[in-house]
């Protein structure tokens, strides 16, 4: 029995064309800060740029060397802030290891922050004070409901604890009445938790990271990782073997990666409207 493939661009395509309804009176600017060179940033950064295009969003990007100084990073950023015409603000990650993330990303104005990375739109999330979810989220959200893919009472394995896939699903995920098994560098024989697992979520961008062995027949599988090797893109599920035994999985590129950037831009909005009755 063929799985079900979870395609996120018909979705994250619909998402837009309602989106684009929505932006025509209000002249939204989406700014992005990218730090260096990165080559799975950069083409990042172009797809989302095409979508907001679609959306009617004017987009922004805002390049800056890696050899720029934590202050120069952190001052640029609150100038953007500070620009009213400037709707939300993007840094794209990673970041060279040289900088601290989250001061930077804390430099972001939480009414401005659709990927909610900066500590205070993080903890309005945490605590359900806000009006959206991180886009990875509302993402594998809306997969699960287009799907109709149940959550309650499952057993999910997470790989990865970064804070733009593991830490927030881990939030999401522990108020869906599921048991979350968190798997890290860290964990001896993970499989012996992904075996159990009826959901695998993966977002850590290691190529072939999961494989046919590690997985039980009929498993939902979410991948979200991504790595670009020889010029191919690749997720973090082994697709051709882990496939024959899932009962549905998506695929990479084309499967949560759209979706996210259609969240994403589906928060602009929504924080537009939020900020405006504050």
């Amino acid at each position: 029995m063929k799985p079900t493939i979870l395609e996120g661009q018909a979705l994250a395509l619909r998402m837009i064309g309602e989106l684009s309804k929505k932006t025509a009176k209000l002249r939204l600017q989406l700014a992005v800060v990218q730090v260096g060179t990165h080559a799975v940033s950069s083409a990042y950064i172009q797809k989302k740029k095409a979508a907001a295009t679609s959306a009617g969003i004017t987009f922004l990007t805002y390049p800056i060397s890696a050899a720029a100084s934590q202050k120069q990073v952190m001052s640029l950023i609150a100038r953007i802030g500070q620009n009213p015409a400037i709707s939300g603000i993007v840094v794209q990650l990673p970041l060279p290891a040289k900088f601290n993330t989250q001061e930077i990303l804390d430099c972001i104005p939480p009414e401005k922050d659709p990927d909610v990375l900066s500590s205070a739109a993080f903890g309005r999330f945490l605590v359900e004070a806000s009006p959206i979810l991180p886009p990875t989220v509302a993402a594998v959200a809306e997969l699960f409901r287009a799907y109709n893919i149940r959550l309650q009472g499952k057993r999910v394995a997470l790989f990865g604890s970064g804070r733009l896939v593991g830490l927030p699903l881990m939030a999401w995920l522990s108020k869906q009445r599921v048991t979350v098994t968190a798997i890290n560098k860290k964990t001896k024989n993970p499989a012996l938790f992904t075996r159990a697992a009826d959901i695998i979520i993966s977002g850590v961008g290691k190529t072939k990271l999961v494989k046919s062995s590690m997985v039980k027949q009929g498993v939902v599988v979410i991948d979200l990782g991504t790595s670009v090797e020889q010029g191919k893109t690749s997720g973090d599920v082994d697709f051709k073997y882990v496939a024959k035994k899932a009962r549905a999985i998506t695929p990479v590129p084309g499967g949560v990666g759209p979706l996210t950037i259609a969240c994403l831009l589906e928060n602009l909005v929504t924080l537009s409207a939020w900020t405006s009755k504050s």
